[in-house]
């Protein structure tokens, strides 16, 4: 019951005594000495598994104060697998609804992804496993509200993500960065109607920055993914939108100057 599940989730350990582990003064201070304690680790694992199963009847209040720092803490846990049970927790949260206050849970499910996808994104690729960040982004943009802000922010941020990992070392980090753009191409599918207008625009800025080789690979892959498509609200502007976005990448002129943004906008 409610009572029992609020009990159990109450008992975790306060942040506080996971980082400096139980208050204790004798062991050295380390960033991440909370993630070499086993003990730890595996008690932590057995409350992350527990708790989507009855986040529904979780108060918005009680899961911002007592799962949310827990939660955010060991999504940067250097073990991907532990990693992924927190990735597990937020969506789990983000997909919750059964609530008296539906409101309250809403403005905390939006207050949470602007600190979750700053977190996830500062440890990707070294510590913030794909499949984690994959899911914990595809659970915000289902079930947050039309038009939400905190859907734009992701969008963004993933944008800037990616655009900064080609631009430094596209070739050491081809693999990371591709995981990156093969979500957001995603995305296109999942995001109301609302967002779409804005993800197109920004997948295209980042498209024509490009090599053409890696242009010509997401076009193939755009095309296939519009082609399979049983969307038809979405589809025809997805067509239009991807046949101007392949005359953009066609051009030989710098994309990166302000005439060639604008050049972007007047033709999407």
């Amino acid at each position: 019951n409610e009572s029992a599940c609020i009990a159990f989730v109450e008992s975790i350990p306060s942040y506080n005594d996971l980082i400096n582990n139980d208050g204790s003064s004798i062991l050295p201070k380390s960033e991440h000495l909370w993630s070499a304690d086993e003990v730890q680790t595996t008690r932590i694992i057995f409350y992350m598994r527990v708790i989507p199963t009855c986040v529904d009847r979780l108060l918005a209040s009680v899961f911002k104060k007592v799962v949310a720092p827990t939660m955010f803490l060991y999504t940067g846990h250097l073990k991907g697998k532990v990693a992924r049970y927190a990735h597990s927790v937020f969506v789990a949260f983000m997909s919750s609804g059964k609530d008296p206050c539906p409101e309250e849970r809403t403005e905390l499910k939006e207050q949470l992804v602007f600190y979750y996808i700053q977190r996830l994104l500062e440890g990707y690729p070294e510590i913030t496993p794909f499949e984690g960040m994959a899911s914990g982004v595809t659970a915000l943009v289902r079930h947050l509200p039309a038009g939400s802000p905190s859907i734009f922010y992701c969008i963004q941020c993933l944008v800037e993500k990616a655009s900064s990992m080609c631009s430094t070392n596209w070739e050491g980090e081809l693999e990371s960065s591709k995981k990156i753009l093969d979500l957001l191409l995603r995305l296109l599918a999942l995001v109301d109607i609302q967002v779409l207008p804005s993800l197109m625009k920004s997948l295209a800025q980042l498209m024509v920055q490009l090599p053409q080789n890696r242009q010509n690979m997401l076009l193939n892959q755009l095309y296939q993914q519009i082609a399979e498509s049983d969307d038809v609200i979405r589809k025809p502007a997805l067509v239009s939108w991807v046949q101007s976005l392949s005359y953009l990448c066609t051009q030989e002129a710098s994309f990166a100057s302000p005439t060639s943004i604008n050049n972007i906008n007047a033709r999407l």
